[in-house]
């Protein structure tokens, strides 16, 4: 078995872990939250990480009352003139894989001493350079992957993200919501693996466009990097409606569209998944939808939560467990991906 094998498909265990955690962390986040003293809320990070921040700010925007932005680590980092009084004040949380990488430490180093921001970092590293520099750190050790791509480790700081903008806004349902998609993410791997696998490894496309909108557009975004690591194949994201006006021309017969539904719209949505068929994609749907309605090689059911956002957890698991079986079926060690680095250093 592949490590990376194992660091997706059991995942679970991890989820249910970290709720506890959290769950056993609350009073000490909430104190902290209390006495910070900020004045908005930041989420920074690089590669995947930025990604699920894209996400997270969204998602804290929604439920209002907090001025949220979220930007790439290496951004704060080389521009910080353009961002220091923006950033006066705030509260950054910063979720990272390795606590170790260089922008993310630089930034919040550079913006802590210069702007009085106070910091969460979100690691699976213990005793890490980044929580070393942060007044609050969530350590979890536990979901900490061997493998070159965060899979189970990015579930899990999605859902960490979530669990404390669920703190920052009272809202408790959000976190109930989280423990049950913890609880609930077992009988989803055991209902999709197979298929998935299939779709993996149909060896019928060799690039893949991911497609969403709103809390999810970041989540899949994280997704799509997972599938590019760990295949070394073209990849690429786009909102939906916007995939006409960007990549639309990059889409034939080796195209997979994995298409994640929003289930505001069906009938847009209907017309440009027929664009793609047309063009010789083939799709995939990611919804809320029981029935393959758009006539979709294959559609995952996502489970029913209020808070869109907690549906990104079995999502994300959606697209890790295709990047693992394309790999597998290629011919590539998913362990080791594209050989690119687990983090960087500059």
């Amino acid at each position: 078995m592949f490590k990376t094998e194992d660091e997706i498909f059991s995942q679970h265990m991890s989820l249910r872990q970290t709720c506890a955690y959290l769950q056993g962390e609350e009073m000490n986040i909430k104190d902290f939250l209390g006495i910070s003293g900020f004045f908005s809320v930041t989420f920074t990070g690089c590669g995947m990480m930025y990604a699920l921040c894209k996400s997270a700010e969204l998602s804290l925007k929604i439920r209002g009352g907090l001025t949220t932005m979220s930007y790439a680590s290496g951004d704060l980092m080389l521009n910080a003139e353009y961002y220091r009084d923006m950033l006066n004040g705030t509260l950054m949380i910063v979720p990272s894989r390795s606590g170790q990488t260089s922008e993310v430490l630089t930034a919040v180093q550079r913006y802590r001493q210069e702007s009085g921001a106070q910091t969460i970092s979100v690691c699976p590293q213990k005793g890490s350079k980044l929580s070393d520099v942060s007044d609050l750190s969530l350590e979890l050790p536990w979901i900490y992957d061997d493998s070159a791509t965060a899979t189970r480790s990015a579930t899990n700081i999605y859902l960490t993200n979530l669990y404390i903008i669920g703190l920052l806004s009272g809202d408790l349902l959000l976190i109930d919501e989280l423990r049950k998609a913890a609880d609930n993410q077992e009988q989803f791997i055991q209902k999709y693996a197979a298929e998935l696998e299939g779709i993996g490894q149909s060896g019928t496309w060799d690039k893949i466009m991911v497609i969403a909108d709103g809390e999810l557009a970041g989540v899949a975004q994280a997704g799509m990097i997972a599938i590019g690591r760990m295949c070394g194949i073209p990849t690429v994201f786009s909102n939906i409606l916007d995939v006409r006006h960007s990549i639309i021309g990059q889409v034939d017969q080796r195209t997979l569209a994995i298409v994640v539904v929003s289930p505001l719209d069906d009938a847009y949505q209907g017309v440009l998944l027929h664009e793609l068929s047309k063009r010789g994609a083939q799709i995939m749907t990611i919804s809320s939808k029981k029935d393959n309605i758009f006539g979709a090689e294959l559609n995952v059911t996502l489970p029913e939560y209020q808070n869109y956002g907690v549906r990104g957890i079995p999502l994300l698991f959606s697209l890790q467990a295709i990047a693992y079986n394309k790999a597998v079926s290629d011919g590539k060690n998913p362990d080791i991906g594209d050989g690119s680095p687990a983090w960087v250093r500059l």
